[in-house]
């Protein structure tokens, strides 16, 4: 039997929070930090809230980001809040970002299809991305780096 590395693996690396137990994220050498769940929810997502409300905060869902130096990206601290997921047993997540950064994009198909998150939370699952401004690779708020996960093929 043969193992490889998963595609994600190949081109990312994998980094726990040092603050937040239930996200990871996935670092691309470029600098581009693409933020997902680490503990993913056994009941199902029914919803993904962004903050819309007042009390809330400003909706990071429709942030419009511009140019190569993300003009319109919303600052980011390390509690700053990403979006609060709910699931069907009542139960709420909140996921909180973890390092200090800009926000480019938050994930639009959690909108209509906030499943995604349990059931592919690596691909069309992702939460956020994440830069760091001008030259600048990696941040502080990266834990321990996270082993491969490998995918083992099996001849028939």
């Amino acid at each position: 039997m043969t193992s490889y590395a998963s595609v994600v693996d190949r081109i990312y690396k994998r980094h726990a929070s040092e603050k937040y137990s239930n996200i990871s994220y996935l670092h691309h050498p470029s600098g581009v930090t693409v933020v997902v769940l680490r503990e993913i929810p056994e009941s199902e997502v029914i919803s993904v809230e962004y903050g819309a409300t007042k009390k809330h905060g400003v909706d990071r869902s429709n942030v419009a980001v511009v140019g190569k130096g993300k003009k319109g990206g919303v600052v980011l601290q390390t509690d700053t809040k990403l979006c609060t997921i709910k699931c069907a047993d009542g139960s709420e997540i909140t996921v909180r970002s973890g390092v200090k950064g800009t926000l480019v994009e938050m994930n639009d198909r959690l909108k209509t299809q906030p499943d995604l998150i349990r059931t592919a939370p690596e691909n069309q699952g992702y939460i956020a991305v994440v830069t760091y401004g001008a030259g600048i690779r990696e941040t502080d708020g990266f834990g321990e780096v996270l082993p491969q996960k490998r995918l083992k093929l099996q001849k028939l």
